[in-house]
């Protein structure tokens, strides 16, 4: 027999899933510093390639006067303040993807936790059903 309260409960999980719970789910796999550590390389990796790349055009676009006019202590120089800009991107991009990737896991494990919530009901009444056909065999 179709009951109306499970049938609301399978829809709401259903459109759970198919929505935002691929992603939640995803999220929910690891553990906190697990998903916060990924997102902090993942972030890392690409800063890292978006600098290098970023000096690279600057140098090309550069290289005629840094060959001619600069010399070895300022091309030294140079690099010591590509490298103290690169930290301070690096350490304020960090900080934010920080921020983000903790906000991300924590609405995630907030929404799975409604999704668990409506599992757990579906089961406590298919346990109800089972019990009540025992009963009637």
């Amino acid at each position: 027999m179709i009951r109306a309260n499970k049938v609301k409960i399978m829809t709401r999980a259903a459109i759970f899933e198919k929505n935002e719970g691929r992603k939640a789910l995803y999220i929910t796999r690891f553990f906190q510093n697990d998903y916060i550590l990924y997102g902090l390389l993942k972030s890392a990796v690409s800063m890292t390639l978006a600098f290098v790349l970023g000096t690279c055009m600057w140098v090309v676009y550069h290289a005629e006067s840094l060959m001619t006019e600069k010399t070895i202590a300022d091309l030294i120089h140079l690099g010591e303040q590509a490298l103290f800009w690169y930290g301070v991107a690096m350490g304020s991009f960090l900080l934010i993807s920080l921020i983000v990737c903790a906000v991300r896991y924590h609405s995630a494990q907030k929404r799975m936790k409604g999704y668990r919530g409506n599992l757990r009901k579906l089961l406590k009444m298919y346990q109800e059903e089972g019990a009540a056909r025992e009963r009637s065999i």
